[in-house]
């Protein structure tokens, strides 16, 4: 059997019925959240909260356990496992990789402009220096555990995550590298998207309020910039801290006036739809990979899509022939000029070849050669 340590996200209820289509009966998914109560995933006969789990675990025996995205809990319910002949995997999300592995050892996340962590970064704020502390033993106990437990390094999309984590660790380098993806382009897209071109001249900056979008920097740099009557589309109704989310605000409305258009309250999914078609131009300020599924759509969409090339996602971009553009040298020309038509189809067809099921389902099965 195949044991899953999952988080309570929507994206597991996919993630368990691609594995059992691969696998039929073979999968048993433990939601590790503290509360037995599942907010996004569907409870089966083969999902288990943590609690549950922990009393019938005797019951199950294991030839591979699978940790999607790795965290203190997942650690904790390893350590009480016999993982004799168990292959582990752990399967990269982006936060447990950059804000718990590589911030600690000196990656950027967060822009100079960013006001979630100003105060937080000057050397006299005590706080600030005790949270560096204990995110530097946090990540040395997490690295000896992927030394002493895990056989298999799994990326999601960007390969390139675990160059990067071996960058930072060479201690894993013995490590063994799978490819992997969570959703293929059908299921990213949906019917709506999936026959949609761009028809607008909008912008959109971002894809959450998460602080990590580093929408300050892109307002910034947007700023500079004759945008016309264009809208500036900024999604900010979900993953983000009031404080951050009002001071994106206030400078969006000050720097960019009446084309500031921020997202506060949920968007139905047909509308937010017709809102990516308007996109022309998708600015993402992130300097880790985030937001994957939002570029992926938007250059399938399309649109011109800015990175800095510090994100670890615009190398990964342009080593697959996607054609991506810094967004700290954007110009004028680049926001008045639509994508060329042949770059547009090569964008599509560079992602209708990556991202297929049929390819997903062999990327499953070769985990376990």
């Amino acid at each position: 059997m195949k044991l899953h340590l999952v988080n309570d996200e929507k994206i597991i209820n996919r993630t368990i019925d691609i594995f059992e289509e691969v696998f039929p009966g073979e999968n048993l998914f433990v939601v590790t959240n503290r509360t037995g109560a599942f907010k996004w995933v569907n409870k089966k006969y083969n999902v288990l909260s943590r609690s549950e789990f922990q009393k019938s675990k005797s019951d199950y025996t294991f030839s591979e356990l699978y940790i999607h995205l790795l965290n203190r809990r997942k650690m904790d319910i390893i350590n009480t496992l016999s993982l004799h002949n168990v292959a582990v995997y752990w399967i990269i999300w982006g936060l447990d990789l950059y804000n718990k592995l590589l911030v600690p050892k000196g990656f950027q996340i967060f822009a100079p402009t960013n006001s979630s962590c100003r105060q937080e970064r000057k050397p006299w704020n005590l706080l600030g220096l005790l949270k560096r502390i204990q995110q530097r033993h946090e990540a040395e106990d997490t690295i000896s555990f992927v030394k002493d437990k895990v056989d298999y390094i799994v990326t999601d999309t960007t390969d390139n995550d675990y160059l990067y984590l071996l960058k930072y660790y060479p201690e894993l380098k013995d490590k063994i590298w799978k490819d992997f993806f969570y959703y293929p382009l059908d299921v990213i897209l949906g019917p709506e998207l999936i026959k949609s071109t761009v028809n607008g001249t909008n912008l959109m900056i971002g894809n959450s309020a998460s602080a990590t979008n580093n929408h300050e920097y892109v307002i910034d740099i947007l700023s500079k910039l004759d945008i016309g009557n264009r809208r500036v589309i900024v999604p900010l109704s979900y993953s983000g801290k009031k404080k951050y989310v009002e001071s994106v605000v206030r400078l969006g409305k000050e720097l960019l006036g009446k084309n500031f258009d921020p997202l506060l309250d949920f968007v139905p999914l047909s509308e937010y739809n017709k809102m990516q078609v308007s996109v022309s131009v998708a600015l993402f300020g992130n300097w880790r990979q985030e937001a994957i599924g939002n570029i992926i759509v938007a250059l399938y969409l399309g649109a011109k899509v800015f990175l800095s090339p510090v994100n670890p996602v615009y190398e990964w971009a342009r080593s697959h022939g996607l054609v991506v553009y810094e967004l700290e040298r954007i110009s004028q020309q680049d926001i008045d000029t639509p994508l060329e038509d042949i770059v547009k189809l090569r964008n599509r067809e560079i992602l209708s070849s990556l991202y297929t099921k049929e390819r997903m389902i062999r990327l499953i099965k070769d985990l376990v050669k």
